[in-house]
């Protein structure tokens, strides 16, 4: 009997071994299961943080060239502006030239009639020839008179055929003068209507650009819109109690009220107070779905005055971060998936301090805590890059 219970009690201790392995091993996959999460989670959260750092420069490359095709419609509206002067003055220049066709026409009809009428003359001298000749014949005694008449004749008639060619030649470069400005003004309307046309063609071009200019700014306005929405319902949820930044949401504390001078740890007196305050603050952002939805990050954000070294001032302000951060880890640990999630702790040294009046550092505004968030915005900015980048090919 007694040999049988020892055999009983050896095998109760070796079941109660085995059960035990099996919980070590299943703690140890439970274990490896999270590290191996958590490390895909912290590469995927890099790998979004890189997207957005893209998608932010792309943006930024696109408000630059949305600047450049301003600048461009400047200088073709001064360029519009410029053509429409030169058609004005081109149909001045088309009136005067008309207004000397006309003239020179009434010219050429002018000398017409004069040629005409040396022509009548010529041959009037022509007949008075004749007949000189045969008053010749008839009375020699008048030779002489008739042979000095007669070369008088002669030279008036040879004068008048000067003149008829110099009027014939004045009548022809007329003619070719007419035809000439014929010529040119007819290239100048030709000239005046392919301008209107590539004036046409500019200004819808022009009306294109404004649509897709206009289009981009709505965009973009919705875009900044969420930001706008998600600070005014936080300030709603929150009261009066609690100020925010009312054009970014941020919360601000004051690092004299929360560390000792040039200390990393929080003073026992300030913690009830954080608590209050940063518990709503971060209660609203995450617990809220309608709010959640629309965070990407809440930043802790530590900042120093310029008093001492970069880097020392770098250290304390991360360890300042942390410090808040390790206290929400231990005031809310129901929230600690979301904080794994949401939350990061960042030390920023001096290298944004807070200025007085004077554009001259407000120590003691600068030694601050400041509690940031970003907003979801890869799929608009996406939708934004997208639609520029199509209007671009």
């Amino acid at each position: 009997m007694l040999k049988q219970d020892k055999n009983e009690s050896q095998n109760f201790w070796i079941s109660y071994a085995d059960l035990m392995a099996g919980l070590l091993f299943v703690f140890i996959l439970v274990v490896g299961a999270i590290v191996v999460k958590t490390l895909l989670m912290q590469s995927d959260l890099q790998t979004i943080r890189l997207n957005l750092e893209k998608e932010k420069s792309a943006l930024e490359l696109s408000e630059s060239q949305l600047f450049e095709k301003k600048k461009k419609l400047r200088e073709l509206v001064s360029k519009l502006q410029a053509s429409r002067e030169e058609n004005m003055r081109l149909s001045m220049q088309i009136s005067m030239l008309k207004s000397e066709t006309d003239e020179l026409k009434n010219e050429v009809s002018i000398l017409n009639l004069d040629i005409k009428t040396k022509a009548s003359k010529l041959t009037l001298s022509e007949k008075e020839m004749q007949l000189l000749k045969e008053l010749l014949l008839e009375n020699e005694e008048d030779a002489n008179m008739l042979r000095y008449k007669i070369d008088i004749l002669h030279k008036e008639v040879e004068g008048t055929k000067t003149e008829i060619t110099q009027l014939q030649s004045f009548v022809q470069s007329a003619n070719a003068r007419h035809e000439l400005d014929s010529s040119f003004i007819k290239i100048r309307d030709e000239e005046i209507a392919q301008l209107e046309k590539a004036l046409l063609l500019k200004s819808r071009d022009y009306q294109r650009v404004i649509e897709d200019l206009n289009i981009t700014k709505i965009k973009i306005k919705n875009l900044t819109g969420i930001k706008i929405s998600v600070v005014q319902r936080l300030k709603k949820k929150l009261g009066n109690s609690i100020e925010i930044d009312p054009q970014t949401g941020a919360l601000r504390f004051s690092s004299n009220i929360l560390f000792t001078q040039g200390e990393a740890e929080l003073k026992p007196s300030a913690k009830k107070e954080l608590s209050r305050i940063l518990g709503k603050y971060i209660d609203v952002l995450l617990n809220d779905p309608k709010m959640r939805r629309y965070v990407d990050l809440i930043t802790i954000e530590g900042h120093t005055n310029s008093d001492g070294s970069y880097l020392f001032n770098l250290d304390l302000s991360q360890r300042r971060a942390l410090a808040v951060m390790e206290f929400l880890y231990t005031q809310y640990p129901n929230n600690r998936e979301l904080f794994k999630k949401y939350l990061s702790a960042s030390g920023r040294s001096f290298a944004e301090p807070i200025l007085d009046a004077n554009k001259k550092e407000d120590k003691d505004a600068s030694r601050r805590i400041e509690i940031k968030f970003r907003i979801k915005s890869e799929d608009a900015v996406k939708e934004l890059m997208n639609y520029l980048n199509k209007k671009e090919n």
